[in-house]
């Protein structure tokens, strides 16, 4: 029986395969902020009401901002806080099968497993002429690399037999196929795993959200720093933090952001490409 994906390969740290127990001090992992999550920490102290109004900032609307921030992550950094399903069609050419594993740079990283590999040379969705076996798959996940590499599994055919005798393309080079394009194709997942999100991300998306948040709301709970009122000769005054702290705490917030994402893009994006030369 053949496996139905590649094994999962931890996200952070990548390739580990054991972690001692993590105590409170040290945790790696965290669940998607919450709007009542974020109560709790980057907007703790805050007054979620307007100062006009007095209504409450809800946590649908802390809610909007948190989504805001996951897509806002996910499209600058290509790094999906949940898992997601890919299908891509990718050019075959078969020098690249025979000289260098059948070297497959993906359109996105941080790869989760692997389904399928499938060479088809038509454009019919469901149509392939090899199937490759999963356990063919060598998964560099932070890369978004992959490669075949033959190897005896649980899955046994006479491909595999080919494939040690050098001869395991040869009836699509009988056919000419040298280069074809779209000719293969790629089902994979790439994210993290339910409450399985670093906690550097998870804290990128609170500073995010809680930025983009004020930037719009602060205006409205911090509108001035100080209210005179008069009343029959009586004088009182009052003083708030005001436009003052806002732009103090936006400031702060955008020097936190930055260095964040220099720390995940570090570890997710490397500071080199890998690519086949």
């Amino acid at each position: 029986m053949s496996l139905r994906k590649t094994p999962q390969i931890e996200s952070f740290p990548s390739w580990s395969i054991d972690q001692e127990e993590v105590t409170e001090s040290a945790i790696r992992y965290e669940p998607i902020p919450t709007p009542q999550m974020m109560r709790k920490t980057v907007l703790f102290g805050i007054p979620l009401r307007s100062a006009m109004s007095n209504q409450v900032i809800d946590d649908q609307t802390i809610q909007h901002y948190i989504n805001a921030a996951i897509s806002s992550v996910e499209h600058e950094m290509d790094l999906y806080i949940t898992p997601v399903k890919f299908r891509e069609k990718h050019d075959y050419v078969a020098e690249m099968f025979s000289s260098s594993y059948s070297y497959l740079k993906l359109n996105h990283p941080n790869i989760l497993n692997v389904n399928k590999f499938e060479l088809s040379f038509s454009n019919v969705q469901d149509t392939k002429i090899v199937d490759f076996p999963i356990e063919f798959i060598h998964v560099m996940p932070q890369e978004g690399v992959i490669q075949l590499v033959p190897a005896f599994g649980q899955s046994f055919s006479g491909f595999m037999i080919s494939a040690f005798s050098g001869t395991q393309f040869h009836a699509l080079r009988s056919m000419g196929a040298g280069q074809f394009p779209g000719g293969i194709r790629v089902e994979y997942t790439c994210g993290f795993d339910k409450d399985k999100v670093p906690s550097a991300i998870v804290s990128l998306i609170e500073n995010l959200a809680a930025f983009q948040m004020l930037s719009i709301l602060g205006p409205v709970i911090f509108p001035h720093n100080s209210i005179g009122i008069s009343i029959d000769g009586v004088s009182q005054s009052t003083s708030t933090m005001g436009p003052q702290y806002l732009t103090k705490r936006l400031d702060d917030l955008s020097k936190i952001i930055e260095e964040q994402k220099r720390i995940v893009k570090g570890y997710y994006q490397r500071s080199f490409m890998i690519d086949y030369v």
